[in-house]
């Protein structure tokens, strides 16, 4: 039985190693809303916030030493950047819960800002033993609604599925031929070594991509501000690596939005992970 056990463990091991997972236990899935990811990233500033004003507290007298003002000077600084932090924290959200289009190089540099917030996000997570995972899924959904307000009409052949090499034979197949009926590429890889690869040597325009939470946080994260990435976690019934599947009506949706991101009236259509109202 221990010969099979291994066997089992050993299986699993197809793409990029899998962080704190011990071969026996197995998240089916990590989903989460949104507000997790906003609840934690308003967490971390106020503690970045707390820490910094401690910090002044004792530099102060040094301050003085130097100039009278200067105590206040660096106060004020400070809570000017992090006026401007919370300013952006709340635009995201007013963006998501309203729907509201805004300018592309404003959306750009709110996602740019998400993702340099992310690590200290995710170790405040760790501080609170919240699942990775939970917290990856709800990054990812914020990422996809900022994707989505703000969609373009992107031709066919440019844009790149990359599905993971886990996934069912019956669902690669089905995704493969989904995909030739819109003119999609498709590439099946091993990890994300492997994605990053076939999007040097294909060059697309956007992305759909379907991982593990862990992947996909760090394709968005490799790719901002150059590609248009919609995520796509997939759904792990037996552990990682093994027997993964997904909801295909999710990948017809995103590959649908890249081609006609505005429906019926101009609505802009639902994205991977998304329902077509603004549940946060």
């Amino acid at each position: 039985m221990a010969t099979e056990s291994s066997r089992e463990g050993a299986d699993r091991k197809l793409g990029d190693e899998w962080k704190d997972w011990d071969g026996r236990s197995a998240e089916a899935e990590a989903s989460a809303r949104k507000r997790l990811f906003f609840s934690l990233t308003g967490a971390y500033l106020m503690a970045l916030l707390g820490f910094g004003l401690f910090a002044w507290y004792l530099i102060a007298p040094r301050l003085t030493e130097w100039h009278r003002l200067a105590p206040a000077a660096v106060l004020v600084a400070w809570l000017g950047a992090f006026v401007v932090l919370f300013a952006a924290l709340g635009l995201v959200a007013l963006t998501v819960l309203a729907h509201l289009p805004m300018p592309r190089w404003l959306s750009a540099a709110v996602r740019r800002l998400l993702v340099h917030l992310e690590g200290g996000v995710f170790g405040l997570a760790g501080l609170l033993s919240l699942s990775r995972d939970r917290v990856a899924h709800s990054f990812v959904q914020v990422h996809n609604t900022l994707v989505r307000i703000n969609g373009h009409r992107i031709e066919p052949e440019r844009i790149l599925i990359l599905l993971p090499r886990c996934l069912t034979k019956d669902q690669i197949r089905e995704a493969n031929s989904m995909a030739a009926g819109y003119g999609v590429g498709v590439a099946v890889v091993a990890g994300g070594e492997l994605a990053r690869q076939r999007i040097r040597e294909r060059r697309p325009q956007a992305v759909i991509g379907v991982a593990c939470e862990s992947d996909l946080l760090s394709g968005i994260r490799d790719v901002r501000g150059r590609l248009c990435v919609l995520g796509i976690p997939n759904i792990r019934p037996n552990g990682p690596c093994k027997d993964t599947h997904i909801d295909l009506d999710e990948l017809r949706r995103a590959v649908e939005f890249y081609i006609c991101p505005t429906g019926r009236g101009g609505q802009p259509l639902a994205a991977a992970g998304e329902t077509a109202g603004p549940t946060v």
